[in-house]
């Protein structure tokens, strides 16, 4: 026959109706799903996500391309503000006078920014300001007093100068090292002694010089002052602050010495005579300092302090590796190690 029978028209019809009903669920099942996923709350990546900058002033007493310690703090605020932490505003070359600092550091916070980093040892100038606006977070380098809202942050140079000191045991040809610094502070004199220590663990009658030339920015000056230390047969340096950093390493390349580069990556600035740079990793610094401000943790202030996690030695890959001895690199990288874990103790000598 060509015509379909009443029972297949009947179960066609029956078919017909069982199909739109199985399509009507279905749309109910996705519109239910679509309610429920725009009702649900925000998870905390999400809420992450929409949680507001940070406003970040940051203070610096130098250049941003100063290879050293500048440049480290700006870089690491630049890689908060690429990961949509902080809205950054920043002055270079900033005066060092207590007044002058605490009235720039006063006008970030006039203009709202919720925390002002003075990236020097500026503790006086941060507590001036803080004093007028109690709300506003700061902070400053290089450790001392804390209180309601301003903080400090920790360089611990002296634990990587150790590390660095046991190679400079295994290089010295004289057995003597030098020191070079702005000003006889703690954290540069703490530097210099764990230095010499480190080198005294592979050569126990090296003898270490130390210069503190009255200033931070003097090249010249320190350059001198590492040409006297070399007149005094020193072969191996550190140094601690800008300027004397850049006059070691004129020094090192006139003398064909070797050093080591303070703060920032300096290797490349003498690729023959580094033999490695003493790098100061302030992005974790900075990072507990913003999170804090935006969970509004940041008070009371506290001295944010990472160890060694703020710091490596950087060694330079152009410089003869095969001038430190294997054994002596192998003593050095143990070190490392135990000084991470809190099995060795590198000595604060503060004076």
């Amino acid at each position: 026959m060509n015509g379909q029978s009443t029972q297949d028209r009947e179960d066609t019809v029956k078919h017909s109706a069982l199909r739109k009903i199985s399509l009507a669920l279905v749309a109910l099942v996705v519109a239910a799903a679509a309610s429920a996923a725009l009702a649900k709350p925000a998870s905390h990546t999400d809420s992450a996500a929409v949680q507001k900058k940070v406003k970040v002033g940051l203070l610096l007493p130098c250049a941003i391309n100063d290879h050293t310690w500048c440049q480290a703090a700006y870089s690491a605020a630049v890689r908060l503000q690429k990961e949509g932490a902080i809205d950054l505003k920043y002055t270079s070359n900033a005066p060092f006078d207590t007044a002058a600092v605490s009235q720039l550091m006063a006008q970030y916070a006039q203009r709202g920014y919720q925390l002002v980093i003075g990236h020097s040892a500026w503790q006086d100038a941060a507590f001036s300001a803080a004093g007028r606006f109690p709300k506003t977070a700061f902070a400053y380098a290089g450790g001392g007093k804390v209180a309601n809202n301003v903080a400090t942050y920790e360089e611990p140079i002296y634990q990587v100068a150790y590390l660095a000191g046991i190679l400079a045991g295994g290089i010295t040809k004289t057995g003597v090292v030098g020191g070079l610094a702005g000003q006889d502070i703690p954290l540069c004199h703490a530097e210099l002694q764990a230095f010499i220590r480190g080198a005294k663990t592979v050569r126990s009658n090296v003898r270490g010089l130390s210069a503190y030339i009255g200033d931070w920015s003097d090249v010249a000056k320190a350059k001198e002052a590492a040409l006297a230390q070399a007149d005094s047969k020193a072969d191996v340096f550190i140094a601690c602050g800008d300027g004397p950093s850049q006059g070691m390493i004129q020094a090192l390349k006139e003398r064909k010495l070797s050093g080591f580069g303070y703060v920032g990556n300096q290797n490349s600035l003498a690729p023959k005579n580094m033999v490695g740079s003493l790098v100061y990793k302030l992005y974790p610094l900075f990072k507990l300092m913003v999170q804090d401000t935006a969970q509004g943790k940041f008070i009371p202030a506290k001295d944010y302090d990472v160890g060694l996690k703020s710091f490596q030695l950087v060694l330079n890959s152009k410089y003869s590796q095969a001038k430190v001895p294997a054994k002596v690199m192998a003593q050095m990288k143990s070190a490392q190690k135990r000084i991470a874990t809190g099995e060795l103790k590198v000595p604060y000598i503060a004076k």
